[in-house]
């Protein structure tokens, strides 16, 4: 509940930088670490603002500086589950789409391990077809920007031997 009323509250206030934004969920991190009891209980508090960071960077990060200081904390950190694993990537490569470009190559790295690791889930678990449908529109809507996946390592090989086969 308390994440969700300041990030209403940053996302309102169209000034705020994502310096400005790290340091109130900081805040509130260090409230919550208060109340905690249990190691597990910090180590998820800890994830959880790290991704709100992350999100808050995705709309207000203009620079990769900005954006990868987010991106660092979170991969230090780890991901709380596979569905914010998928979710930064997702926003990563959404950011990169949008403002850098020549970062994309991260994100659709970042993507296919999501996705790989969501393809191990059995099939009928919601949580992987939800996931899935998610990455395959984040997808579409990157490439309708002009960012293609970068061609598999072994796929120039491939088609340069099939050239010379003809």
């Amino acid at each position: 509940m308390e994440f969700d009323k300041l990030t209403v509250a940053l996302l309102q206030n169209t000034s705020a930088s994502v310096a400005e934004g790290s340091r109130e969920y900081l805040a509130l991190q260090k409230t919550l670490l208060r109340e905690a009891e249990t190691e597990w209980e910090r180590r998820h508090i800890r994830r959880l603002v790290a991704h709100h960071i992350l999100s808050f960077a995705h709309f207000r990060a203009r620079i990769w500086d900005e954006y990868r200081t987010a991106l660092l904390r979170v991969r230090r950190l780890d991901h709380p589950s596979l569905e914010y694993r998928m979710h930064a990537a997702c926003e990563t490569l959404e950011w990169a789409a949008d403002r850098d470009p020549t970062k994309a190559a991260l994100g659709w790295a970042m993507v296919e391990d999501a996705e790989r690791r969501l393809q191990r889930l059995r099939r009928g678990n919601p949580v992987r077809k939800q996931a899935l449908a998610a990455i395959a529109s984040v997808k579409q809507r990157v490439a309708r920007k002009g960012l293609a996946p970068p061609a598999p390592p072994g796929a120039a090989r491939r088609t340069s031997r099939a050239a010379s086969a003809r």
